[in-house]
């Protein structure tokens, strides 16, 4: 997305334009209807308008290269913010990533301590790889199934089965289901119609480097 000073000098420079446009036509009419082909005949308001006229094309090459100037190093800015950015976020993945799942299950936990959420509940599922959280906001109980798995296989469907499952079993109006990995097509479709909130492993990371700057 393009910075604040970049939509501030791009807005700026449009206004410029069309100033610069009425102002070249004006002049044009001038010089095509007020200035004699033979120097000997001209006056001094002849004179000046010409030089008003090259004063004018001089003003604006010099803007047009200063905004073509200021663009340059804005981009080259915000590469380097980006490239900032994603060794930020891939530093982040790396260090979760090597979480063990419980830790990883409390991590998720503290996000949401973060956002409100009170009587937060670890609980261990699947041979502790997969890791349950019951919590409250205000009198609403949610429940977060959290699966720090391997990034190179989609979560299955199957997954959300059991959560709605549970979800029903235990008269919970709310399910969330977060990763550091990816969902398959079947999930989002899955949750779709359902109170079911996904959170994968792109925006997990969004979430820990918004948090991170709080």
């Amino acid at each position: 997305m393009p910075s604040n000073s970049l939509k501030s000098a791009r807005q700026h420079m449009t206004f410029f334009f069309y100033c610069s446009l009425l102002l070249a036509i004006f002049f044009l009419f001038q010089i095509r209807y007020t200035l004699n082909i033979s120097f000997a005949n001209w006056t001094l308001s002849q004179y000046v308008l010409l030089f008003l006229f090259f004063s004018f094309l001089t003003i604006c090459g010099l803007k047009y290269y200063s905004y073509s100037r200021d663009l340059k190093m804005d981009r080259v800015r915000m590469d380097l913010e980006e490239k900032k950015l994603n060794l930020k976020k891939m530093a982040i993945r790396e260090q979760v990533a090597s979480m063990n799942p419980y830790d990883f299950g409390e991590l998720v936990a503290d996000l949401f301590r973060m956002k409100g959420f009170k009587r937060i509940f670890l609980t261990p599922r699947m041979n502790k790889h997969f890791y349950d959280i019951e919590m409250y906001l205000d009198d609403q109980k949610i429940l977060v199934s959290c699966l720090l798995n391997a990034l190179d296989y989609p979560i299955p469907q199957s997954y959300l089965d059991r959560l709605h499952l549970m979800m029903r079993s235990n008269q919970i109006d709310q399910g969330v289901f977060v990763t550091l990995g990816h969902f398959s097509k079947e999930c989002y479709e899955f949750s779709d119609d359902k109170p079911i909130y996904l959170i994968n492993g792109d925006e997990l990371i969004e979430t820990l480097i918004h948090s991170s700057d709080d």
